[in-house]
């Protein structure tokens, strides 16, 4: 089974809302969809902190899920999308990584940090210890400095990237 066609050109432009995806289990994923997402649940030694964490491929997503799911027999894999506004996405605090690659000392070096357990973001007061949110390459191997070829992750950490993920439009596709 084929990948769909590649639409040229593109679709217009309009700046409204980008697509997120969270793999997770069916036993949660009617509370996600519902509008409940708290980050404070979030798992440590995870490459950005603990966290609500999404994407924006679809099946890297039901990937996680599946992964889930493996971990704990009795569960299914759930994939839940959400519909974020760009305009108040880019009124949150964010940190950002493009490269993941060996020598990309400074994201190597935030994964590292968060891995080892960090419970925070270790930002300087008065400002929040979390970013609100966090992009960049999925870490496979972090050890070996080796990322996960055309996957990324966007990770949500505060009561305020929360209420934007709580604001938006989701629905259980999976």
């Amino acid at each position: 089974m084929g990948l769909p066609p590649v639409p040229y050109p593109p679709p217009r432009w309009t700046n409204l809302e980008t697509v997120l995806y969270h793999g997770t289990l069916d036993r949660y994923a009617g509370m996600i969809a519902a509008g409940r997402i708290q980050v404070r649940f979030g798992k440590t030694h995870r490459d950005f902190g603990p966290g609500f964490y999404t994407t924006t491929d679809q099946r890297q997503a039901h990937s996680w899920a599946i992964q889930l799911a493996e971990q704990l027999p009795g569960t299914a894999p759930a994939v839940v999308e959400l519909k974020v506004d760009r305009d108040r996405l880019a009124g949150l605090d964010v940190l950002g990584f493009v490269r993941g690659d060996f020598t990309a000392d400074d994201y190597w070096s935030f994964v590292h940090y968060c891995r080892n357990g960090a419970a925070n973001h270790a930002r300087v007061a008065p400002l929040n210890p979390f970013y609100d949110a966090v992009y960049g390459p999925v870490a496979a191997f972090w050890n070996q400095r080796m990322i996960v070829a055309n996957a990324d992750q966007i990770s949500f950490h505060t009561a305020r990237a929360e209420g934007l993920l709580n604001g938006g439009r989701r629905r259980r596709i999976l």
